[in-house]
């Protein structure tokens, strides 16, 4: 009896009691604060390892670039200076008058040619892969450095032939009656003479490029942006020489002097 009686008593103390409800735990916030942070501090340090090996790639591109335009830059600087020294002297032989203006040319390219056959600058690093490094900086600075070197090759060609030619004829070291031996003719000194101006042009556009989107201490884009909005004459020049290919004739002077003087 006593026995059930304290079975009873434990039943009803138990149905009494109130039923337990599971409570949030108060630390759960944390665990995702944790969570998020461990995400948001991988994806920074990645995008910070790829900025970082972005801007190492970046300065190291730009380095090699200016190295590129630094040996580049004493065989244009040579070019520009040697054509602009031609042309002065040229413009300082008085013209005769018994000449039209085509012999004007004819006579002004032989004096010329004779002149850079004696005295003319040797380049180096034009004929070199450097200007590869350059080419995705501007294509117009590509394209300029690209057609000097190419008329600039052609230019050298001929001129070897020419003094070939000369030494062989004030030599006679050949057999006149032998065609086979003769030696070959090379281009006209008018088209030396104007292949020699159309590679001074280039020349002189290339420096003028590199100037501004190599060595210049602002930024890139803001001479691109001024280039565009406001283009100055060396601009219209490239622009004109790029889509013509050619140059236009030499400006002769109206100053002439008597055949008999000459």
């Amino acid at each position: 009896m006593p026995g059930t009686l304290y079975q009873l008593t434990a039943t009803a103390a138990q149905m009494c009691l109130s039923v337990p409800v599971a409570a949030a735990a108060p630390d759960a916030w944390l665990d995702v604060v944790d969570h998020w942070q461990t995400l948001i501090g991988a994806t920074t340090g990645g995008l910070l390892g790829v900025a970082g090996a972005w801007i190492v790639a970046v300065s190291a591109r730009s380095r090699e670039r200016r190295i590129a335009a630094g040996m580049v830059l004493p065989d244009l600087m040579q070019m520009v200076a040697a054509g602009q020294s031609l042309e002065r002297e040229l413009d300082g032989i008085p013209k005769i008058e018994g000449f039209d203006r085509e012999q004007q040319a004819d006579a002004r390219a032989s004096v010329g040619i004779k002149t850079l056959d004696a005295r003319r600058p040797r380049l180096f690093a034009l004929h070199t892969p450097a200007i590869g490094q350059l080419s995705d900086i501007d294509a117009r600075l590509y394209a300029h450095l690209f057609q000097c070197r190419m008329i600039h090759q052609a230019f050298e060609d001929g001129m070897e032939v020419r003094r070939a030619r000369h030494h062989a004829l004030k030599t006679r070291s050949f057999d006149p009656r032998e065609r086979s031996a003769i030696p070959p003719e090379g281009p006209p000194d008018r088209q030396l003479y104007a292949d020699w101006r159309l590679c001074v042009e280039h020349a002189t556009l290339a420096n003028y490029f590199l100037d501004r989107l190599v060595f210049s201490r602002w930024p890139r884009w803001c001479h691109r942006v001024r280039m565009a909005l406001r283009p100055n004459e060396l601009d219209r020049r490239s622009a004109v020489l790029l889509a013509s290919g050619t140059l236009p004739a030499p400006v002769l002077q109206t100053n002439a002097t008597p055949a008999a003087a000459c």
